[in-house]
């Protein structure tokens, strides 16, 4: 492997100066804070970019797998959340708002990639090296103009609006919590949509930047795809798929962190001891250990870690990590179809769930709640839940922020979650929550 000498920041930058003219997919951990995920894995101008968007969810999974399942090739993908409504059959409501037209399934391939490790701090190449001629040079010769362009922070005033206004939220939870009373569901992921104008001036790199900078999150992702941009600052891994062992790590439960170290510490506890939070979270490692149990040899399934205290940089979580031995020959489609969507922004039981969260929710997912995906050139995998997650499209952008809606929520605490785990979007957008 070739080493390359540049710095973690100036590579992204690199990158992202490099995207203005090139088809360039960043997945970065940002940093070695988070247990295994310390890597930024970036590749350049694909050697093919493929939708996948068939009217039977299987054969797009099973084209899906055709192409993935190339030897010399690795993949970066996207998963929208809608194919998860085909997955299960559930037909759509017509009366969606208009959305962003995005494939069921993006895979980027290359023959390619640049690794960063953020523990060891250094650079290089993976896959065939000659693919990166020339690359290599414009990314050391970037290096040495810093670029203003990307990291000045952008003041203009910016559009917002929300599929709910907060009257229709509130009524939304409490429709919830009848289905609930009813016996229908569980807990439901009910989310709200956010589009905004943006000026030309905001670019997709400066917001991706921002955020990197901000909230640096262990499953951050910028993705130049055909017809649009993605980027995101998740937090939560979906799954690892790693020598016949599925991993899975659902957050159900969160705090932003303290302006003290004594609030720090506050919150802390707070979450810690919050019943509400930890019943939640424990409902979906339960629906997740049936989804990966389709998948895994009888009663290899076990829990790891149940709600287990993660703090990042600007938020708390609770996580829990359960583990199970995949039965032999499976592809990468068997997989998905078993477990997506991720049970943490669907609710439980997730089928029935997710029709009322179709019923309730007045526009498409899209990519939000959906997934992003890596498979290596080893053919290991790993994807992360596309939360706080944007698509920028002519300068349009959309993204999801929600929570797990249960019997005893309480409305307005539930609306203003969906603000403070906004807090980060809204950061990098500039644009002040209380103006929502």
């Amino acid at each position: 492997m070739r080493e390359i000498k540049i710095s973690s920041d100036n590579l992204v930058l690199s990158l992202l100066s490099i995207s203005e003219s090139a088809n360039v997919c960043i997945l970065d951990a940002c940093n070695d804070f988070y247990a295994n995920s310390n890597l930024l894995i970036a590749g350049i101008n694909p050697v093919e970019s493929l939708q996948f968007s068939e009217d039977n969810a299987e054969q797009t999974l099973e084209n899906f797998d055709k192409k993935i399942a190339q030897s010399n090739l690795a993949g970066i993908f996207t998963i929208d959340y809608d194919f998860g409504l085909k997955l299960e059959k559930i037909a759509s409501g017509s009366k969606k708002l208009d959305s962003f037209s995005q494939p069921d399934i993006f895979l980027a391939l290359f023959e390619c990639l640049l690794i960063h490790d953020y523990r060891t701090h250094q650079t290089f190449l993976d896959g065939n090296a000659k693919k990166f001629d020339g690359v290599i040079e414009r990314i050391l010769q970037n290096q040495i103009h810093e670029n203003n362009k990307i990291t000045e922070k952008v003041r203009a005033k910016i559009n917002i609006k929300s599929n709910f206004t907060k009257k229709n939220y509130l009524q939304t939870v409490k429709k919830i919590q009848e289905y609930i009373s009813r016996g229908d569901s569980y807990q439901t992921n009910l989310t709200q949509q956010f589009r905004a104008k943006l000026p030309k001036n905001l670019t997709a790199q400066k917001i991706f930047w921002q955020l990197k900078k901000d909230h640096p999150a262990p499953f951050s992702a910028f993705i130049k795809r055909s017809d649009d941009t993605v980027i995101s600052a998740s937090p939560e891994r979906f799954c690892t798929v790693k020598n016949q062992i599925i991993f899975c790590s659902p957050i159900k439960g969160t705090r932003p962190r303290g302006k003290s170290a004594a609030e720090d510490e506050h919150l802390k506890r707070e979450l810690l001891s919050s019943e509400k939070d930890r019943a939640e979270n424990i409902m979906i490692v339960d629906l997740l250990r049936n989804d990966i149990g389709k998948v895994c040899r009888y009663g290899s399934v076990e829990v790891e870690n149940l709600c287990s205290l993660e703090t990042h940089p600007t938020y708390h979580h609770l996580v829990s990590t359960m583990r199970g031995e995949l039965k032999n020959n499976l592809s990468f489609g068997e997989i998905i179809k078993a477990i997506f969507p991720c049970g943490s922004i669907t609710g439980a039981p997730k089928i029935r769930t997710m029709q009322i969260i179709d019923e309730l929710e007045s526009a498409s997912r899209g990519l939000s709640m959906g997934a992003i995906g890596y498979v290596g050139f080893d053919k290991n995998l790993e994807m992360s839940v596309a939360i706080r997650t944007l698509t920028i499209k002519n300068n349009q952008a959309i993204f999801n922020v929600g929570g797990g809606i249960v019997i005893d929520s309480d409305p307005e605490s539930e609306y203003e979650e969906t603000l403070v785990k906004a807090q980060a979007i809204f950061s990098a957008l500039g644009v002040d929550k209380t103006f929502i």
